[in-house]
């Protein structure tokens, strides 16, 4: 099980804002007021209601005879997304107020309309340049093939930044059409056009541009022939390497990064072989271990690369050469070329650090022998290099005794730091080998307290190896910390009759940390359950309250038997909100997998809890459905998506992306959330494509993922729709949009994305997060929270009486802290 202590700056800017009772009265009435100062202050407030309530009046105040209310009407209608309100300003762009016009012209870009295209087009001509360009933006963003036209005919506007607007929007709108009259813009007056002009014919992909651009590569300004070499390198255009192969070796850095770049995506053998020559030159001369632009070329490049990089380790190369040869056949996953790593080491034509480094990426199974022999190698650099390799390759899930005992010598050898004998004894757990317990139960009891935690957590990762009564004896330990590895290892590895002695404790109120004892229950039970282990933590319900009751619920509740369902139920009838949130949680551990009366009830139960009085149980009731439920829940779950509650809205939508791609319901799992992605709230829109990509589905013909990945001001929703495009293409728009995404996204999260889509996570387990406000040390009870899940799911929430949330079934994989403010990572301990 994962646990976690996660700060997060939990502020009134929180992202699930709260709306008084009273707010849609006031908002309404001051509407109707005759004083327009008042209209004006809740036609900004309307932003603050949700679509359902905020649509209709969002649409009334676009109507005000004052000019103030009607602005920020729009504003409020683009925030909330209400798709009616074009056809209400549309009109505007005819009246003489620019004002008026430019908000017209925002309106339709983020809420477009094919009725607007023709009135924007017309707009193209207006004498303000902030309305033309305004229009130009619109345009684009319409997806119209009926705005072109009007945009190419006014390439040749007066002045520039209208004229780059439309060369943007021609991009933007990707239509074969514009390639020829942008072809012969790109020798613009205008530096900033050309370098425009350049950008766009990247993005519109199209060969004929070639020859221009590489008529460009001549320009006298150094923006403009990186962009023209940028664009040959979207192009793919192999004609165009002997042209960027002097660039690889610019002093300029921003031509020569472009110029690599290039020649990675072009990859044809003329580029690798450039890119090969540039290794062990420049920035990536010095033979370290670090990131170099010439590498990151041939991992754009891939594994058409690994021909060429394979022979530069068979060759006489420089140990430099090696070493960036090596680091990207690793980088790349080349497991047919490990041995052409470890071959190049004995030679000593690589370094060893170098090619353990490989080997971590590289290697295999049988690399671990290997990269053993050097983890008590007199080098710091080489042992640290040995040790990562180890712990990538070493997997406890499928046990390797050979590993134990190198480890265990590197231990009793005096040169590893304290950290490296972490480590060491980290890795004894990751052999899976039981025969490791022996030696990390005596160093469970190491003075050096980063030791001891690694050797307690290493038990855990060992699994059932008769230390139990190491990790029981922990429990009292002094340190709260210890205390709680102890109890997770214990839940993980314990056997029954650690089990039972820990209920006796229970049971006859021992003075010790009662909040342990349970996390280590909860984890034993969930691994070794019992009705008799149920009954004696279920007849301790009655007498707890507060922290320590949540933490019952939740050792009962991962007992996946009747009778474990049947005390959740019992409780839930008394009517105690907190009991009732903590319940609908742990309703996600009676899967299909587990006994079909316990999966029959737990379904049901969450079910009737999805009409729940309090939001937060309804939110969590969502949540679990997406472990539990059946393709017949996502007609549920649909109108839940609705809800104006934010947490019911996103977790309703992720349970349904989590449904469809079990259940194969393709056609509802697009019915109910395609709608969503047009939702105004921005985690709602985010787990209604990743909902999608779980199951690689689309919506129609891709459109609305591809306007979400490009224009969407969330880097959420952004990074989500990245994924959904990456896992099903379905046209050459998708490679394009992609492709402008990897290259041009502000947000380095958000290309990455684009550039690298993750897998889905294959397994889930237990997590807990512990939630602190920022600047204080203790968990916060009731603390709202939003997580982002492995499987790229957002998950939000209340926090239970601890100041904890618990998902008995998580995606595995890293978790990351979502609320606005937050920060940090979540890793497993």
């Amino acid at each position: 099980m994962w646990t976690a202590l996660l700060a997060a700056a939990l502020s009134q800017s929180d992202a699930r804002a709260l709306v008084w009772p009273d707010v849609p009265e006031r908002i309404e009435k001051g509407l109707a007021a005759a004083d327009p100062n008042a209209r004006r202050m809740a036609a900004h407030d309307l932003q603050t209601l949700g679509p359902a309530r905020g649509g209709p009046l969002v649409l009334r105040a676009l109507s005000d005879p004052d000019d103030e209310v009607r602005l920020a009407a729009a504003d409020s209608a683009i925030r909330l997304r209400v798709a009616a309100a074009t056809d209400i300003v549309i009109p505007w762009l005819g009246v003489k107020d620019a004002r008026a016009k430019k908000k017209a012209c925002e309106v339709a870009r983020a809420l477009p309309n094919p009725r607007a295209v023709a009135p924007l087009a017309r707009a193209l001509g207006d004498p303000d340049q902030e309305v033309r360009q305004s229009a130009a933006e619109a345009l684009g963003a319409s997806g119209s093939p009926d705005a072109v036209a009007p945009l190419l005919g006014k390439l040749d506007d007066a002045n520039p930044p209208v004229r780059i607007q439309i060369v943007y929007a021609l991009a933007r709108l990707g239509d074969a059409r514009a390639v020829v009259p942008l072809v012969g813009k790109v020798q613009d007056s205008s530096i900033d056009v050309r370098q425009a002009v350049a950008r766009a014919l990247g993005e519109l992909g199209d060969a004929r541009a070639s020859q221009a651009l590489l008529l460009q590569l001549r320009d006298s300004n150094n923006d403009v022939r990186k962009e023209s070499i940028t664009a040959l390198g979207r192009l793919r255009a192999p004609d165009a390497v002997d042209a960027i192969a002097p660039f690889a070796q610019e002093r300029a850095p921003s031509l020569r990064l472009a110029a690599l770049t290039a020649l990675g995506r072009i990859a044809s053998k003329d580029a690798i072989r450039v890119l090969v020559s540039a290794l062990g030159v420049g920035d990536d001369a010095g033979g370290g271990l670090e990131r170099t632009a010439v590498r990151d070329a041939l991992l754009v490049a891939g594994p058409v690369a690994i021909a060429q990089l394979r022979a530069v380790l068979e060759g006489p190369a420089s140990q430099h050469v090696a070493t960036s040869a090596a680091w990207v056949l690793g980088e790349l996953r080349a497991r047919d070329e490990a041995k052409t790593i470890v071959l190049a080491m004995r030679r000593g034509t690589l370094p060893v650090a170098a090619a353990l480094h490989a080997l971590a990426g590289a290697g295999a199974a049988d690399s671990v022998a290997i990269v053993l022999e050097f983890v008590g190698d007199p080098s710091p650099v080489v042992r640290v290099e040995a040790l990562r390799a180890a712990e990538k390759l070493l997997d406890p899930a499928r046990p390797d005794g050979r590993a134990v005992e190198p480890l265990a010598a590197a231990l009793r050898d005096q040169r590893p730091s304290p950290a490296e004998r972490a480590t060491l004894a980290m890795l004894l757990g990751r052999t899976g080998a039981p025969r490791a317990a022996k030696v990390l139960a005596e160093l469970t009891n190491a003075r050096d307290p980063a030791l001891r935690l690694a050797a307690i957590d290493a038990l855990g990762m060992l699994g059932p190896a008769g230390a139990d009564d190491a990790l029981l004896a922990k429990l009292t330990f002094p340190d709260a910390q210890v205390r709680l590895h102890a109890a997770v290892a214990l839940g993980e590895a314990g056997g029954p009759a650690a089990r039972d002695a820990l209920l006796d404790k229970l049971d006859a109120g021992d003075e010790m940390d009662r909040s342990v004892v349970l996390t280590a229950l909860g984890g034993l039970v969930a691994r070794l359950p019992t009705d008799a282990a149920v009954a004696r933590l279920a007849r301790s319900i009655d007498l707890a309250a507060g922290a320590e009751r949540d933490a019952l619920l939740v050792a009962i509740g991962r007992a996946t038997l009747p009778s474990a369902t049947r005390v959740l139920a019992a409780v839930v009838a008394k009517g105690e909100v907190d009991d009732r949130r903590t319940v609908a949680t742990l309703l996600a551990a009676h899967s299909a997998q587990t006994t079909h009366s316990s999966h029959t009830d737990a379904l049901a139960q969450a079910r009737a809890m999805l009409a729940d009085s309090d939001s937060s149980v309804r939110a969590q009731a969502a949540w679990s459905l997406g472990a539990i439920g059946d393709a017949q829940s996502i007609a549920s779950l649909e109108a839940l998506a609705r809800s104006n509650d934010i947490d019911v809205a996103m977790n309703a939508t992720a349970a349904i992306g989590r449904i469809g791609a079990r259940a194969k319901a393709a056609d509802s799992t697009t019915h109910a959330l395609c709608p969503r992605v047009a939702d105004p709230r921005p985690y709602v829109r985010a787990n209604a494509l990743a909902g999608l990509a779980l199951s690689g589905l689309r919506c129609g013909d891709g459109t609305p993922e591809r306007r979400a990945l490009l224009d969407d001001p969330s880097d959420e929703v952004r990074a989500a729709a990245a994924v959904t495009i990456a896992r099903a293409p379905a046209s050459p728009d998708d490679k394009k949009a992609i492709d402008r995404c990897a290259t041009g996204d502000h947000a380095g999260a958000v290309a990455h994305r684009c550039r690298n889509p993750p897998s889905v996570p294959s397994r889930a387990h237990a997590l807990e997060v512990y939630v602190v406000a920022e600047g204080a040390s203790a968990p916060r009870p009731h603390a709202a929270y939003a997580l982002e899940m492995a499987d790229g799911l957002l998950h939000g929430g209340t926090a239970d009486r601890r100041g904890a949330m618990f998902d008995p079934a998580a995606p595995e994989g890293e978790v990351s802290l979502r609320r606005a403010s937050a920060s940090g990572f979540m890793r497993a301990r």
